[in-house]
């Protein structure tokens, strides 16, 4: 072969190679699979994967295929934003979906510096407010009106009128466990619930004695436990050892198909928010989730941690594909088509989105559920007015 040959084939390569890339949309995944939220953040995280690689054998977007690069960062804050960084100048990913409440608060000024549509498995309300976090998005009620929705259930539940109920809150001092306890709080006040007071719940903690020894003097009717599902376990394990009649709630971390596996009977009688569906329920976005795992997974069973990944990648996708459409497909497109969803519909899998270019909360729907017989049994679903004030909060 000639030099001017070698050379040909040389550019027909480069050219192919370069329309391929072309036709790739990278986007950019940041989970724990190993640190202290692995027990939720592992099937979360499959739930992402196993949606882009459906959409992917559909089309992906608009024919172009979805390149998922996505690490672990073991719920270390440092290594999310090395790998952010990572992501954004080597990768050139256009979106990322990330995970956790710490580590999103702490990129969200270099996600809207950068311009890059951030995804997290965070509901925290701080990340709802587009006049200061224009490039967040999450798929879920906030953490604040799910805590809403619990509180909500107490007021009904409670049937004593000669007095207002009492609800400690257990937590772990940092971004997650702290991030509805302010709008909580609020709405304790606004609807006539005593606080029983706070007990904060350490990392990697083996017992809460001493917090549920506390909460016994206060006289806590109720209680809301914001760890996840482990951590949850560990203080129902606690709870019955100490002979205590509280009724105990669990935020939607901590409350899944997972806890009755987990804490075994402790679980019986527990609430919970459910922002996402069990898997396998009977709604027909489930439909797609049940015969991609039936194709790939031999048919096992998930959880909603599972089905909430699911969720959020069929919104940014759709995103994607809306911004392709429209010849946009950069970060402020892609912006741009997630601020034009209207009453989204996810199939049931979780309430209709709706983003607008003012508000990025996807919905103010959340239902409760309570553990009956070892299954997960919705109680009900709560909706709440998108009050400007409760916005960012």
């Amino acid at each position: 072969m000639t030099s001017k040959s070698r050379l040909a084939v040389a550019a027909v390569v480069f050219l192919a190679a370069a329309q391929a890339q072309a036709q790739e949309v990278k986007v950019g995944g940041i989970f724990d699979l190993t640190g202290i939220t692995s027990d939720v953040g592992k099937p979360y995280a499959q739930g992402v994967r196993d949606c882009v690689a459906n959409a992917n054998a559909a089309g992906g977007v608009n024919g172009k295929q979805i390149k998922l690069i996505d690490v672990d960062y073991g719920y270390k804050i440092p290594e999310a934003a090395s790998a952010y960084k990572r992501m954004t100048e080597d990768d050139k990913v256009i979106l990322i979906n990330g995970w956790g409440t710490g580590d999103t608060l702490r990129l969200k000024d270099s996600v809207n510096a950068d311009k890059v549509p951030y995804f997290s498995g965070s509901f925290a309300g701080d990340l709802t407010n587009p006049a200061k976090t224009p490039y967040n998005f999450f798929v879920a009620p906030s953490y604040s009106d799910q805590a809403r929705a619990w509180l909500s259930w107490v007021k009904e539940d409670w049937k004593d009128k000669s007095r207002k109920p009492r609800v400690a809150f257990f937590y772990g001092d940092n971004a997650y466990g702290k991030a509805p306890i302010a709008a909580a709080k609020q709405f304790c006040a606004e609807t006539g619930i005593d606080v029983a007071g706070d007990y904060i719940l350490p990392p990697n903690f083996q017992d809460a004695n001493s917090q549920l020894l506390a909460m016994k003097q206060a006289g806590a009717d109720y209680a809301y436990i914001n760890v996840t599902t482990t951590g949850v376990s560990l203080v129902l394990k606690g709870a019955a050892a100490l002979g205590l009649k509280t009724k105990w709630g669990s935020n939607p971390y901590g409350f899944s198909e997972q806890l009755p596996l987990v804490a075994k009977e402790l679980a019986e009688g527990v609430t919970g928010v459910m922002p996402h569906v069990p898997y396998g329920e009977k709604v027909p976005g489930m439909v797609a989730i049940l015969a991609f795992n039936k194709a790939h997974h031999g048919g096992e069973a998930h959880d909603a941690m599972y089905v909430r990944g699911w969720s959020s990648a069929l919104v940014w996708i759709e995103g994607l594909r809306r911004a392709d459409k429209a010849g946009k497909l950069t970060g402020e497109g892609v912006k741009a088509a997630l601020e034009t969803f209207k009453d989204f519909d996810l199939g049931g899998l979780t309430a209709n989105v709706t983003y607008t270019p003012t508000d990025h909360r996807p919905s103010t729907t959340c239902a409760v559920y309570q553990v009956k017989g070892g299954k997960l049994v919705k109680i009900k679903d709560y909706t709440f007015p998108r009050r400007a004030d409760w916005l960012g909060l």
